[in-house]
């Protein structure tokens, strides 16, 4: 009866596990981060260097807390990872591309290979950011604690054809006419035997 309704322990299991890799994904990618963030301001002035350096330890301190406050599920954290993950993808992204572009120029084949890292990172943080979206983690992330499903009675988890996106439905009320809000797939699809 639970693992038609809501998410059955196995489910809830392999929700913690992704969640603990979110985690320490995400506290990598500020390592990361403040690592590059050290570097540029070694190759800068000393004031312009303390400004790199205080900015990032702002940046670093606030994902750092974000972090441990997602990690303790505490609600809308998983929307503050999002903008956190977000942000730091497109930093690896244009970081890696400006490095791209300078180690090409200069012919330092060791930048162009920590320019494509940089860039693989923020494809990889990128991915990550749709574990946040996806239905199952939101319903699991805000049930607490104890793991309790949201849906109502009458729900269940059904995937789009079109997309495979996963959605909580009611059955008995679904049409021919009703559409996926992701992808604006028909849902209920009738296949024709011959």
């Amino acid at each position: 009866f639970e693992q038609v309704l809501g998410l059955n322990r196995v489910t809830r299991n392999r929700m913690a596990a992704g969640h603990r890799h979110l985690c320490i994904f995400t506290m990598l990618d500020m390592i990361i981060f403040a690592l590059l963030m050290y570097r540029f301001s070694m190759v800068s002035g000393p004031l312009m260097g303390f400004v790199i350096l205080l900015t990032a330890a702002a940046i670093c301190g606030t994902g750092l807390v974000l972090t441990l406050r997602f990690r303790a599920r505490v609600p809308s954290f998983d929307h503050r990872i999002d903008k956190l993950l977000s942000n730091l993808a497109v930093f690896f992204l244009v970081v890696g591309a400006l490095q791209a572009f300078l180690g090409i120029s200069a012919g330092d084949i060791g930048l162009v290979l920590q320019a494509g890292l940089l860039v693989l990172l923020g494809f990889a943080t990128r991915r990550r950011i749709a574990t946040l979206h996806h239905p199952m983690f939101v319903d699991w992330y805000g049930s607490g604690k104890e793991g309790a499903s949201k849906l109502s009675l009458d729900e269940v988890y059904a995937s789009c054809p079109s997309c495979s996106s996963l959605l909580a439905v009611i059955p008995s009320r679904l049409s021919r006419q009703d559409r996926c809000p992701n992808c604006d797939g028909l849902l209920v699809t009738i296949s024709k035997e011959e």
